[in-house]
């Protein structure tokens, strides 16, 4: 990155940033558009072992971008204007300082698809369908503050072999007799039970592509999985500054191997729940697996998103919204009261039910 963040308007000399609705640079003054030539050539996979071995060394400068490092939840986020708050957290003790260079060099970007009104359109509908949030959550929870952020993440690509091995158990039925101490007799009922089988195995192979791990310690890695796929194996363009023009821009603080990590686990669970729809039968025991990755890469892109950080009777919240879908996924309080009445209404509903049928 370099002096493109200072881009001017061809017509009027203004700063122009990327309007993800025309998906071009726009001018907020004349109006004047700039085509952001579209290049999915230069993503590149790095070799996962190489990567780890070198810490990817590259340099990327942001010489015209101020950073704020959260004190509290440790995020750092290069903003084109200066703030008082942390995008991730809410937190305002941020100090600011300006930042040199970036240590790791991304490969790809994924552009903002929808506006920031999209977005607050995107947040009202969530909050409405909360049927047992506080009835004041729109109002305490400030959604002029709603920031769009290209959030770092790592991806990581495995082709796995696995093999696996279990117990199947098949439902049962059966009739047995009991004896009724309230009726004084003998009554039949019919009982479930498991007939295990004798042990099976197999083998699976897939190709993971694009497991995607955020690369913030900030924004843990459920609150992208709750929002929904990152169209990254088809949509991600080759990594241009010009989309982050007039965007905040978190830096990544989650080291590869750490993010490794992660992206580890979560091919190990996606393996381990696909071998186990392979077993056999209703229901299965003392399964294993082992399990062989190949042609590990990893490469660090950067995803549309947008947050809102607040506070709700003195407790953090997070709302995560897609940046070109809309989904909205993320915390919020719960109104006991509303729940309480909830309740109230069912057993008197029920209630209800009970002495009409009883007529």
């Amino acid at each position: 990155m370099s002096d493109i963040y200072t881009r001017r308007c061809k017509g009027c000399g203004a700063s122009v940033s990327f309007d993800p609705t025309a998906e071009k640079l726009k001018c907020p003054f004349c109006g004047a558009e700039e085509e952001i030539p579209l290049s999915y050539e230069g993503i590149t996979e790095i070799d996962l072992n190489t990567a780890l071995q070198t810490a990817i060394q590259q340099k990327t400068t942001l010489s015209t971008h101020q950073i704020l490092s959260c004190e509290s939840c440790g995020a750092q986020i290069a903003y084109k204007e200066a703030r008082a708050t942390c995008d991730f957290c809410g937190a305002e003790a941020v100090s600011q300082k300006s930042l040199q260079e970036q240590p790791i060099k991304p490969q790809g970007v994924l552009p903002f698809g929808i506006s920031p009104e999209e977005a607050r359109k995107a947040f009202d509908l969530w909050v409405k369908s909360l049927w047992f949030a506080p009835s004041d959550l729109r109002r305490q929870s400030r959604i002029e503050e709603l920031r769009g952020v290209y959030l770092p993440s790592w991806t990581f690509d495995a082709h796995v072999w696995a093999h696996w091995t279990a117990t199947p158990g098949y439902y049962r039925t059966r009739t047995e007799s009991y004896y009724d101490q309230a009726s004084k007799s003998w009554r039949t009922r019919s009982v479930q039970y498991i007939e295990w089988a004798s042990p099976v195995s197999g083998h699976h192979q897939d190709f993971y592509d694009d497991v995607l791990v955020s690369g913030l310690n900030s924004l843990p890695t459920r609150y992208l999985q709750g929002i929904g796929e990152f169209a990254t194996t088809t949509d991600l363009r080759a990594y241009e500054a010009a989309y982050f023009l007039g965007w905040d821009v978190a830096l990544p603080d989650k080291p590869l191997p750490d993010a490794w990590q992660e992206g580890h686990q979560q091919i190990v669970s996606l393996t381990e729940a696909a071998c186990k729809r392979a077993v056999p039968g209703d229901t299965h025991r003392d399964f294993r697996m082992q399990l062989q990755l190949s042609g590990l890469t990893t490469k660090l892109i950067y995803l549309p998103i947008y947050i809102l950080a607040y506070r709700y009777g003195g407790k953090p919240y997070r709302v995560v919204i897609h940046g070109r879908t809309g989904v909205v996924s993320g915390d919020r309080p719960i109104s006991w009261l509303k729940v309480l009445l909830a309740v109230l209404l069912a057993i008197a509903v029920v209630g209800i039910l009970v002495y009409f049928s009883g007529k």
